[in-house]
């Protein structure tokens, strides 16, 4: 394609019936990103096409290739120039892609991790409590002293409507979040889809542990931080940078790319018990179970007239809870 000397789109694939027009963006020294599509959209099928050219290229052990991260609708590649070209790279990308023909012929591997949650928990309500004292005392998204009220409201259901989504569906991770050993989570059933505003200005403070929505994702705070989403509960440790317990003895993180997160609610007191187990102890056994997602068998489901149905539905709730709820 022709290009100009300042276009960081350095080439591109065009669309087919099963993908996106594929695009080749400049990253900075020794990085481009892939993109699919040139608007903004939150799609797993595009999540699973970009697991598995991933996967593909991973396969290959192309010298100079030193990192790759998968997202939503992304991948950044990571590259040392001296050892391998950016048009080998983007010419070995293409083999990959035009090697996929149809996304209902992928299978992505995807393990499923149970995840308990305390929701309303004292130490994310002391999170809130400190942003409100100290950052915002006038916080719309703070009702009774946390952000569930808040939620619901945006969303046009009520708080116990909230829990049941969240607890009533898998969460889809599709790579690598702001924060180190963080995921995005998306929701595999659309009519559980919550979106709602992050904080405005973010916290200063949260908890390890703290689980939290903003916009259409939601999140697992790894470590104390700052941060800017919707607070609703917490769960037990997802990340140990001394690597003691022995799920983290090859790597700190517990999440992969592709991973599914399905919340069970507990008590409070059963998170600080697995926290113990988890950093003290090391003794602590996490949930979680090998798997694939059939693309074909997904798409099926969310096709099918039943979750469409319920996902119009819920959308249209959520288009009168935007208009009832206070803006940040």
């Amino acid at each position: 394609m022709a290009q100009s000397f300042y276009d960081v789109i350095l080439d591109t694939l065009p669309a087919t019936e099963s993908r996106l027009e594929v695009l080749f963006r400049q990253a900075g020294d020794g990085f481009i990103q892939v993109e699919y599509g040139r608007a903004q959209r939150a799609n797993l099928q595009d999540s699973f096409r970009t697991q598995v050219i991933n996967e593909i290229m991973l396969s290959k052990n192309l010298p100079g290739l030193i990192e790759t991260v998968p997202g939503i609708r992304t991948n950044l590649f990571h590259f040392d120039p001296e050892a391998l070209s950016v048009h080998s790279l983007i010419d070995t990308i293409k083999e990959a892609e035009e090697s996929v023909k149809s996304i209902e012929d992928i299978v992505v591997d995807s393990r499923l991790i149970h995840l308990p949650i305390a929701f309303e928990d004292s130490e994310t309500k002391k999170a809130v409590a400190k942003y409100v004292k100290e950052v915002r005392p006038d916080a719309p998204n703070v009702i009774d002293g946390y952000n569930l009220e808040y939620i619901a409201m945006c969303n046009g259901v009520t708080v116990e409507e909230v829990k049941k989504m969240l607890l009533g569906t898998e969460w889809y991770n599709s790579g690598g979040g702001f924060w180190p050993g963080g995921g995005f989570f998306w929701p595999v059933d659309p009519r559980c889809a919550i979106v709602v505003p992050k904080y405005n200005p973010p916290r200063t403070w949260t908890p390890e542990g703290t689980v939290g929505i903003g916009g259409p994702c939601v999140f697992t705070y790894t470590t104390p931080t700052g941060g800017g989403y919707q607070v609703f509960g917490r769960t037990i440790p997802t990340f140990q940078f001394s690597q003691k317990h022995p799920l983290f003895k090859d790597s700190p993180f517990l999440y992969k790319s592709a991973d599914r997160i399905r919340f069970h609610e507990v008590t409070e007191q059963e998170i600080l018990h697995i926290f113990e187990h988890v950093h003290d102890k090391t003794d602590y056994q996490y949930q979680i179970e090998e798997g694939q997602i059939v693309v074909k068998e997904y798409m099926e489901f969310y096709n099918s007239e039943a979750v469409q149905r319920g996902a119009r539905e819920f959308q249209a709730k959520q288009r009168e809870g935007t208009k009832k709820a206070p803006r940040l």
